[in-house]
Order: C-alpha cells, then structure tokens, then sequence
C-alpha cells in the first residue's frame, strides 16, 4: 500500500468515527431531554338554548319599532347555571319577562346524550324592539329582523350557549295579507364589552365576553296598495299639468289660468310629499316615494315655464306655432318622458328590495 491509500484510508475512518460520535451525542441528549406536555384547553360548560316567533306586528316605520312575542327555552345538563334567569335581549323598548319555569324532565332527546335527566327551562318575551326601519325602496323593500338573546351567567370562557337549530322557527300565521314573513335563522354568537362593569371579583379590567345566539328573520310586503295611495295624488297633479297644454296659449285669461293650474298642482304634490313622509317617516336618504315626489314637481314646474313661454311667444305674434308646439311636441315629449322616468325608478326599487 503506497503513501496516497495510506492517507484515504485514514481519512475515511477518522470520517466515520466523528460521526458515530456525533450520533452518539445526539441520542444521549434526546434521552435526557423531557417534551413539552401538550396544553388542553379547559371546555367551557354549555347549554342548549331556542327561539320560537310568536308574534310579529305592529311595525312603525315613523318611531322605527315593532311589537314581537319570543318563546324562550333552555336545556341544560345540571342546574350549575341558569342562562334564562340571567338574560339581556338587545335592541328593546320595553319588553316583559314571564317568570322562569324549570322541570326536571327525562332525556328522550339527543341532547347530551348519556344523561338520564336534563333540566329544561322555559319563559315568555314580549314588548316593543328597536328596529331601524328603510323605506327607500318602499313598497319594495325587504327587511331581516334580528333579535339577540345574551346570557350572563359566565364569560365565554365559562359558560356558551348552544342554539336549538332543529325546534326554533316562527309562527306560520305571522305571514298575512301585508306581509310574508321567511328565511328563518338561529346562530351562535357573541357580544364583547370594553368593561367588567366594576364586578370587583374580576381580576382583569379588560374587556369581558359573553354567549348569545341571533334570531332572523326576513319579511317583505305581499301588497304594493299602500304606494298608489302615498303616490296617487303626486301623480294626478302631474298628468293634470299635461293637460295644461291643450288649454289656448292665445286667450290672455288662459295663459293666467294654465300658470294658475300648474302653481296648484305643484302645491298638492308638496303637501302629498309631507303626508308621505310623515306615514313612512322621516328619512336621510331619498326614497322610492321622495324620487318620485321630486321627479313629478320638477315636471310641473317645466310645464308651468313652458306655459309661460307659450304665452310670450303668441304676444310676439307667433300664436298659432305655440298652440301647435304645445300639443304636437311638448305634450307628447312631456308626458313619455314622465312615464319613463317613473318606469325607471320603480323597476330600480323593485330590483334592489
């Protein structure tokens, strides 16, 4: 074996003996390296909680509220908390609570199942909800009642409820000749406070949890006879100032009379935009019935500017030309532009909802 193997070899050993150590080393630090044990979150207690709709009436657009009767029920595995005895509905103007009946009843159900025995609670919620009514597409619109029920028997980390997804629902007969009402929802939620309200058993001054579950439900209207009689005067003064043109635009006490005519018209359609918006309420945005109101007296006041010119033209001796524009251009053009522009509108309302 020449000087060049002599060296391989050697190197090829002294290679494989610092890797055996090295595995070594590694083995025996392993062995005497204890794992970190896994973390299991503590399981917040819960109980199964539903919503029927009884009763849905009453809605006032002009104050934004309703009247609404809840059906509440709670099933619970022990009588550790009581989520009904302990709960805040949101969005109330005054509502009242039937006391709280509790029974302890045989588990013939799926709910926590392996229980002989569950306590199942129940009460009774009516009075007056908040609600933000739109009637900017009115009587198009559709709306999504929300009621939320919050429990505070615990934090979220001690106590969530679970919502009764398979017997909450509502009242068929809340569907009637005004409304239909669908698309009903229960779902787990949640409402965070900034503040432990001064509890001083609570260690943390942050911010504090709390379980609840959401209630929605969509209603729209089964009728539109409301809007022709919010809009049936606005649309008489208009096609009454369309007939101002057929009137003499030749006859001095005619040409008074036709500006006369349309200063009336365009008085009733104010006073029918008012009674509008006193029945739908005040609104900042501009309704379906505010486009049309609007729309209708720009048009009277464009016939009462074209009556006026009508009358200088027969003063500057061209009579017979205004006479011929009034009923050959200017009613034809005014009365289908009117028509389409309602058109418009009304087919942008009713697509929007």
């Amino acid at each position: 074996m020449n000087g060049r193997q002599r060296r391989w070899w050697r190197w090829l050993v002294t290679s494989l003996l610092a890797l055996l150590a090295a595995a070594g080393l590694a083995t025996a630090q392993a062995a005497g390296m204890k794992q970190p044990a896994a973390v299991v979150p503590a399981q917040a207690a819960t109980c199964v909680m539903g919503v029927y709709v009884d009763e849905l009436r009453d809605f006032n657009f002009a104050e934004k509220s309703l009247y609404a009767n809840l059906h509440v029920w709670s099933v619970c595995p022990n009588n550790t908390y009581e989520p009904l005895s302990n709960l805040v509905v949101q969005n109330n103007n005054g509502l009242s609570f039937e006391p709280v009946q509790t029974r302890l009843e045989p588990n013939h159900s799926s709910y926590f199942s392996g229980l002989p025995k569950l306590y199942w609670s129940e009460t009774s919620i009516s009075g007056t909800f908040y609600y933000p009514w739109s009637a900017q597409n009115f009587p198009f619109d559709r709306h999504r009642i929300t009621f939320q029920l919050e429990t505070r028997v615990g934090t979220t980390e001690e106590f969530v409820i679970t919502p009764d997804f398979s017997n909450s629902g509502f009242n068929p007969k809340l569907s009637n000749d005004d409304w239909i009402v669908g698309d009903f929802k229960i779902q787990e939620g949640g409402t965070t406070y900034s503040s432990n309200f001064g509890n001083p058993s609570e260690a943390k001054t942050g911010s504090q949890s709390y379980s609840s579950i959401s209630v929605q439900l969509q209603i729209h209207r089964a009728r539109i006879a409301s809007f022709f009689k919010l809009c049936a005067g606005v649309y008489a003064a208009a096609l009454i100032s369309a007939v101002a043109f057929f009137m003499d635009p030749r006859e001095p006490d005619l040409a008074s009379g036709r500006t006369g005519l349309c200063v009336g018209c365009l008085f009733a359609a104010i006073v029918n935009m008012q009674q509008s918006d006193s029945t739908l309420g005040l609104s900042e945005t501009v309704t379906l019935t505010d486009s049309i109101h609007i729309l209708s007296i720009i048009y009277i006041l464009i016939s009462t500017v074209l009556a006026i010119w009508s009358y200088l033209n027969c003063e500057a001796g061209h009579a017979d030309q205004a006479r011929q524009r009034d009923r050959r251009i200017y009613f034809p053009v005014f009365l289908c532009s009117f028509l389409a522009m309602n058109g418009i509108l009304i087919s942008y309302a009713a697509l929007m909802g």
